[in-house]
């Protein structure tokens, strides 16, 4: 059946628009009226369980019920930007107002096609009227909800909590306040317990690499002059009767015992340092003719305690080599990580990111990986410089800028820098150490 070029079906789609005077039912109105209820109540509801969340974490709490202050505080626990609050609320009224254009839109094209009879065209705009805001509004939840996890893993770090949680706060966000704010999760944080260790740990291992090398070139030698005096001292004293021919000469004046005394000084002086004590202990012999007996206890063996006692000389040596190499002088800058670690700036530059390579303008330059949970931060992001004046960044083409100071000054060349300093979202501050 058909009415001025419509079919029934064609009708009843457009009454169903609003089109031929067909207004809301009472059903609808009733309906309406439930949501926007139901909407205050889980409002109001959520508000109530941030309250309780603001106070762990020593925010004001009449700041969880101002409806986009709310979710900033939130972004800014989580060391994120506060702005994206608004780009989401902001988002969320521009979606709402292209997909209602969009919708009237195809909804005009239907009546238009309903009334000249092509019941398909009318079909298939109401079908797009229906399909392409769907599709916008899921396109805008997907971006705000890769940004609503982003800050759920940051504040469930900060409260202890599990990887569950970001998944409950994600499907059920007033649940997941509730469990914060009236449970027994305490605020520890944005610094993960665990993660000081790796941050900390590189400074000494680069200060211990170059002692260890001069340590051990100090000791080879010290162990290797022990065995040495072992392994000649008793050879001159197996060959000293073969010498004895050599002594009648400067024996003249003493006849009484040619065979010991002189093999001794001619073989150990020029063998080993303990030359200097053997003259003392043959001194004795030529004082009177009865050396024999005692030429037992001043056997060349005594030679052995004195190259011994060149030992505790090496490990002096050794102990001050140690604690002059162990002496560090440099800048006496640390610098904090989004982490909460921190690190000890020992050279004059230093390269930041997240897995940072030094540049071809600093090769030497202390090396920084920043553990950023925004993953904002580029492979290799900045560099850092200390000059006469203090310390200056560069940004080395990283993807979301370098920014200083309160005012996030964006750095396009060397800029000058002291405190905090953001790379993209991550916060980094340079403190005196």
């Amino acid at each position: 059946m058909r009415a001025h070029g419509f079919t029934n079906d064609v009708a009843t789609a457009v009454i169903a628009l609003g089109g031929a005077n067909g207004g809301p039912t009472g059903a609808f109105a009733a309906l309406g009226v439930v949501q926007v209820v139901l909407g205050i109540g889980i409002y109001v509801w959520t508000a109530f369980a941030l309250t309780a969340v603001f106070r762990k974490t020593g925010i004001d709490p009449w700041r969880a019920w101002v409806p986009v202050l709310n979710i900033w505080e939130l972004f800014v626990l989580a060391g994120m930007r506060g702005w994206w609050a608004a780009v989401l609320a902001g988002g969320a009224v521009l979606v709402t107002i292209i997909t209602g254009v969009v919708a009237g839109l195809f909804a005009g094209i239907a009546l238009n096609a309903g009334f000249g009879g092509d019941a398909g065209s009318a079909a298939g705009a109401l079908a797009a009227a229906a399909i392409v805001p769907a599709l916008i509004w899921l396109a805008f939840l997907a971006f705000a909800l890769v940004i609503h996890i982003r800050m759920l893993r940051a504040l469930c770090r900060g409260f202890g909590l599990s990887t569950g949680y970001v998944v409950l706060g994600a499907l059920l966000f007033p649940v997941w306040a509730s469990v914060v704010g009236w449970g027994s999760a305490r605020w520890l944080g944005r610094e993960a317990p665990t993660e000081p260790a790796p941050f900390r740990s590189p400074p000494p291992t680069g200060t211990g690499v170059p002692t260890s090398p001069v340590a051990t070139s100090l000791a080879t030698p010290a162990p290797a002059a022990v065995p040495a005096p072992p392994l000649f001292a008793p050879s001159p004293s197996a060959p000293g009767a073969p010498a004895a021919p050599a002594a009648p000469p400067a024996s003249e004046p003493i006849s009484a015992s040619p065979w010991a005394p002189p093999p001794p000084p001619a073989e150990t002086g020029p063998a080993a340092a303990a030359a200097p004590a053997a003259p003392q202990s043959w001194s004795a012999p030529t004082s009177s003719p009865m050396a024999p007996p005692s030429a037992q206890p001043a056997v060349p063996v005594a030679a052995t305690p004195s190259v011994a006692g060149t030992a505790p000389v090496a490990e002096e040596t050794d102990l001050d080599d140690h604690t002059v190499l162990a002496a560090r002088r440099g800048p006496q800058t640390a610098l904090r990580l989004p982490s909460g670690s921190t690190v000890v700036l020992s050279a004059t530059a230093v390269v930041l990111g997240r897995n940072p390579l030094a540049p071809d303008e600093a090769p030497d330059a202390q090396v920084v990986a920043v553990d950023d949970v925004t993953r904002t931060v580029s492979k290799t992001h900045a560099l850092l410089r200390h000059t006469d004046t203090g310390w200056t960044i560069t940004d080395l083409a990283s993807t979301n800028g370098v920014f200083v100071g309160p005012d996030d000054v964006e750095a396009s060349g060397p800029t000058p820098v002291s405190g905090v300093f953001h790379l993209g979202d991550a916060e980094l501050q340079l403190t005196e150490a």
